[in-house]
């Protein structure tokens, strides 16, 4: 949909430096599995990427990246102090991204999507250091 709309725009796919099968898979155009996982992004921490899915990717997607643990936690720790927001950690993944490669996204426009925050107040205090607001 995003190249539809803006033929121009850069699509990166960004994964955990624990969980890189699919990133490797995109780089590789096939499937790569990996024997294990080590990220606290359990949300996208796959071992077997879907075919259907890589082929999606490879038509649509312009890079892949992989971010270390601390950059999902840093980006986790920015969207709770300047949005407010408490996500997982998977939804922190393409700001990881950004606070990893500042160069790469400088002087540009840069969308990224934030989803999902099922999170266990325990594990969010423990990474983050602040507890997440409980909801009514």
């Amino acid at each position: 949909m995003v190249k539809t709309m803006a033929p121009e725009a850069e699509v990166i796919c960004v994964q955990p430096l624990g969980a890189p099968a699919m990133t490797h898979s995109w780089h590789r155009r096939r499937v790569v599995t990996t024997d294990s996982t080590d990220t606290i992004a359990d949300g996208v921490a796959g071992r077997h990427p879907i075919q259907a899915v890589l082929n999606d990717l490879l038509l649509v997607a312009d890079d892949a990246v992989l971010v270390q643990e601390a950059s999902i936690i840093a980006g986790m720790r920015m969207l709770l102090t300047h949005a407010g927001l408490v996500v997982e950690p998977s939804a922190a993944l393409g700001v990881a991204a950004i606070l990893e490669d500042p160069h790469r996204f400088a002087n540009r426009h840069v969308v990224t999507i934030v989803c999902g925050s099922n999170v266990d107040a325990d594990s969010y205090h423990r990474w983050v250091g602040a507890a997440p607001l409980h909801r009514s």
